[in-house]
């Protein structure tokens, strides 16, 4: 049996997208706090696409100890009048484009 953390994939425009199983601990000021299922470590997620907390209200506490498949992606921040091309990020945040709850 092959497992693995984390699934990284990219689409014909580039844009990498990553896949991990988590558990749902807890919201704060900084994002949503889930921990990997696999090698136990926390990862915050800085955003989340709006129709997924329509779907799952991540605020309710019930979601706590929750399972999920998430598929995510990097948001970069560069200076003002830079770019990718140019420059490096001066900072990175992980936003959740895809939530399925799992067992």
């Amino acid at each position: 049996m092959l497992m693995a953390n984390a699934l990284t994939t990219q689409d014909d425009k580039g844009k990498v997208t990553h896949i991990i199983d988590a558990t749902y601990d807890s919201q704060s000021n900084l994002g949503y706090r889930f921990i990997n299922r696999l090698d136990k470590t926390p990862i915050l997620f800085a955003q989340i696409e709006p129709e997924l907390l329509q779907k799952f209200n991540l605020a309710d506490d019930s979601l706590i100890g929750s399972s999920f498949e998430i598929t995510y992606g990097t948001k970069k921040f560069y200076p003002e009048g830079k770019d990718a091309e140019n420059s490096f990020p001066f900072k990175e945040e992980l936003v959740i484009l895809d939530l399925e709850e799992i067992d």
